[in-house]
């Protein structure tokens, strides 16, 4: 088994790729709703306190002042650290989207956004990103304090869609006991698929017995397992790992 994915293997190893253009076009009849949001703000972390301040506050503005959405903040916990906040809504339709862009209140909230913790950031980037349901576990009340992301950079034109979608498949005949979620992003680099396994704890990190290598090699053999894993591979161009850390006083969650 190649370096690479046995990396990915000791994380998880469970997974379709379908491109984002592609899937504009039908994420309006998805269900449930498979389109996700996310802001990734960096700061000077000289501003690190008072960027925080401000973005608490604001984050109960929004909650106190028309913003209907969950909005769920993360920071790194490893690499580089104090510069770096990614704020995610998940999901929705594009006609949901449109809906929500409408609102009369944005004006509002920006303001007090620029007012607020804008004023610190040095650098923001948006984009959307495709969630792949199908093939994802992810039973409600799962605990995300943390989650450990292991980001694919593709090869261009791969279709890695149908070998996805046997490890996903293996996983969940045989009963892998993890939560997981994969989502897909285009952007000016290609596309990238990402792996995202959520934990309540650092002791959440400590991999089941059997491990996933043992129980699929038993399932459907060493060899077979091999081959499975190095046809996944053949469409990954790198391959790069972080754990973030859930910011429940920067997020907005609102009551059920």
């Amino acid at each position: 088994m190649n370096k690479r994915f046995y990396t990915l293997c000791l994380l998880l190893a469970v997974i379709p790729f379908v491109l984002l253009t592609t899937q504009a076009a039908t994420a309006a009849d998805e269900k449930p709703p498979a389109m996700a949001e996310m802001w990734h703000f960096k700061i000077d972390p000289a501003a690190q306190k008072n960027f925080e301040s401000a973005l608490a506050a604001h984050a109960k503005f929004r909650k106190e002042n028309g913003d209907p959405r969950h909005w769920f903040t993360y920071t790194p916990h490893t690499g580089v650290l104090g510069r770096d906040y990614y704020i995610r809504h998940c999901c929705f339709k594009w006609s949901d989207h449109q809906k929500y862009n409408e609102l009369k209140v944005h004006e509002e909230l920006g303001s007090d956004w620029a007012n607020g913790p804008g004023q610190y950031v040095k650098k923001t980037r948006h984009f959307y990103s495709w969630v792949d349901h199908e093939n994802n576990n992810w039973p409600e009340g799962t605990k995300a304090n943390l989650l450990r992301l292991t980001h694919h950079k593709l090869k261009p034109n791969s279709d890695i869609g149908p070998v996805v979608k046997e490890i996903s498949d293996l996983a969940k005949k045989m009963g892998w006991k993890r939560a997981w979620g994969w989502s897909y992003e285009r952007n000016m680099d290609g596309v990238h698929l990402t792996l995202a396994m959520p934990s309540e704890n650092f002791a959440g990190f400590e991999p089941p017995k059997p491990g996933f290598e043992e129980m699929a090699a038993k399932e459907i053999g060493k060899d077979e397992l091999k081959e499975l894993f190095s046809r996944f591979d053949e469409h990954v161009e790198s391959l790069s790992f972080q754990i973030m850390k859930f910011r429940p006083e920067f997020s907005v969650i609102h009551d059920k």
